[in-house]
């Protein structure tokens, strides 16, 4: 595949900016939208969001809230957008933290982020409270009969400044490398830790990812706004792209909200895409129609090799039933089986995989649209650089985060000097392309000194159609610490294993791994396999947290 240009895009180094940038001239355009429970639609306009964002910015002003830190705990919403926004255009620094997590966890990233105001959706106001005891501010995110909501604030500032009392030096004394945002690490392998992300860091990201990426004009995502990927990458790159953004902030009606949407675009992590493949093989298998289904991709995999781009209607027809007016999926957080993605690529669905991480903002690289590879995670983006060093991908560039807030002795251990140190096992191919080979933390160790990433005999588990998700680790089988067994901790296709016994499924499995482990090492080959009852629990991005295995 030849090189060609990237996109042309507009870089901001402050939110401020990007508000007057995005606003002037597409006062009265489209750009951010949802559905209501009842599917009504939903539009703000850019004109309209730019008004919430600077009056609620003023009334932040007035509460005497400029630097001070601003937690924002609650589901996907409008509101959340805005107040993002308001928060670094009045210099202040927004705390995004992950409302699944307990209350004692959500109690203490609060408190270690040094909060001084919180805004809540009503699912968490309660807590919200109780941690605030009357010290703080708490805005709810909805209207609220107890307390000042943010509707109420922004009322009010609109009013400050339609009697010419607006502050007009807090947000000129704002500049791009001031902390935007105190956002906490996933936590798969430890604690979260709170890294901070200048504003310049954020926006350059986000141009970074739509000069890679031609976007079409409508987008959904339902990712979670508290994660960079859900924040950089699906909310600001998609609204400098110039996108109608749809959002969802309830998984329910996920589905049905895309569907209404009629996005061409929809950004999301693997495990969407994997439960729609599972389902349509699933109901091809029950039809009887999974025989002719494998030979057409087949087909259609050979012609597109030999660059033959021939329609069938069979397939045309079956893309539409999955994924509707999507032609396009950007997929992230988490490692995609580049196996699917090449099926849908047959079927008419262009998947880019890219690769990212919180302390780069979190883009670091992605594929493009002329210009990918199913099994990469694609070309570095503009402003980072990648080296390999000992086997580990390191990353500098304008997106690496400014450190771990007050925590030095981790920030220096994370860095070496500019480069941040991303824990991930890869390799950079001359033609540009990253590929993700492991964990450096979850590597198993032999007595023999040899190492195995234990995600490259997950990959193959997992296109056992009985298998649902999997965890390989090292077991130690005799009396020294190194002496050390493979072994996999597998959570059943609950859909293909309908009908069978824990003893049915293990010997199932059992069977598989025996003609994988035939192709293995001997001190690579899985010697234990244990069959789980309960799903892992998994990370907002539904990554497993293997430290809890």
């Amino acid at each position: 595949m030849r090189a060609y240009p990237l996109n042309d895009v507009k870089y901001f180094t402050r939110f401020r900016d990007m508000v007057d940038g995005l606003a002037c001239g597409n006062e009265d355009k489209p750009g951010i939208s949802w559905f209501t429970r009842r599917g009504e639609q939903r539009d703000v306009t850019l004109g309209q969001w730019r008004k919430d964002i600077l009056a609620l910015q003023q009334q932040l002003i007035r509460m005497g809230l400029v630097g001070k830190h601003i937690a924002l705990l609650g589901e996907n919403s409008y509101e959340w957008i805005v107040a993002y926004f308001a928060i670094n255009c009045c210099g202040s620094v927004a705390v995004c933290v992950d409302i699944e997590q307990s209350n004692e966890t959500i109690e203490q990233m609060l408190k270690m982020a040094d909060v001084e105001a919180i805004f809540c959706s009503g699912s968490i106001k309660e807590i919200c409270l109780e941690y605030a005891k009357e010290q703080m501010p708490v805005i709810p995110f909805s209207q609220d009969d107890q307390l000042t909501d943010i509707h109420q604030l922004m009322a009010q500032g609109a009013q400050i400044i339609a009697e010419g009392n607006a502050d007009t030096q807090v947000e000129q004394n704002v500049t791009g490398d001031m902390v935007a945002s105190i956002v906490f690490t996933s936590g798969t392998t430890s604690y979260s830790k709170p890294v901070m992300l200048s504003q310049e860091a954020i926006l350059t990201n986000a141009s970074d990812s739509i000069a890679n990426v031609t976007i079409g004009k409508v987008v959904f995502t339902s990712l979670p706004f508290y994660h960079t990927y859900g924040w950089t990458c699906a909310v600001i790159g998609m609204m400098l792209s110039g996108a109608q953004v749809f959002i969802n902030g309830n998984l329910k009606t996920v589905m049905r909200d895309l569907q209404l949407s009629k996005a061409d675009t929809l950004l999301t992590v693997p495990l969407m895409l994997e439960t729609i493949h599972n389902k349509m093989w699933a109901a091809a298998e029950e039809s009887g129609k999974a025989n002719g289904l494998r030979k057409l991709l087949k087909i259609r995999k050979f012609l597109l090799a030999l660059g033959i781009k021939k329609n069938f209607k069979k397939l045309e027809q079956l893309r539409e039933k999955c994924f509707h007016t999507l032609n396009l999926v950007i997929c992230g957080g988490a490692h995609m089986n580049s196996a699917i993605i090449e099926q849908f690529y047959c079927m008419g669905l262009l998947v880019v995989q890219g690769y990212g991480i919180t302390e780069c903002a979190p883009l670091i690289s992605v594929n493009r649209n002329k210009m990918f590879k199913f099994d990469s995670v694609g070309l570095v983006s503009r402003h980072s650089e990648v080296k390999i060093v000992d086997g580990e991908i390191w990353v500098r560039g304008k997106n690496v985060m400014m450190g771990y807030y007050k925590q030095p002795e981790l920030t220096a251990e994370a860095m070496s000097g500019e480069w941040f140190k991303t824990g991930d096992l890869g390799e950079l191919h001359k033609d540009g392309f990253l590929y993700i080979t492991g964990r450096k933390k979850n590597l198993i160790v032999f007595k023999n000194g040899k190492k195995l990433s234990p995600e490259k005999l997950e990959e193959q588990l997992k296109k056992i159609p009985y298998v649902q998700d999997v965890v390989v680790y090292g077991i130690a089988s005799g009396v020294s610490s190194d002496d050390v067994q493979v072994a996999a901790s597998i959570y059943p296709n609950k859909a293909v294993t309908e009908g069978m016994n824990s003893y049915d499924i293990l010997e199932t499995l059992q069977h598989e791994i025996s003609q994988i482990n035939e192709g293995l090492p001997m001190y690579q080959q899985i010697q234990m396999v244990d069959i789980r009852e309960q799903e892992f629990s998994k990370t907002a991005l539904q990554k497993i947290k293997r430290h809890l295995i």
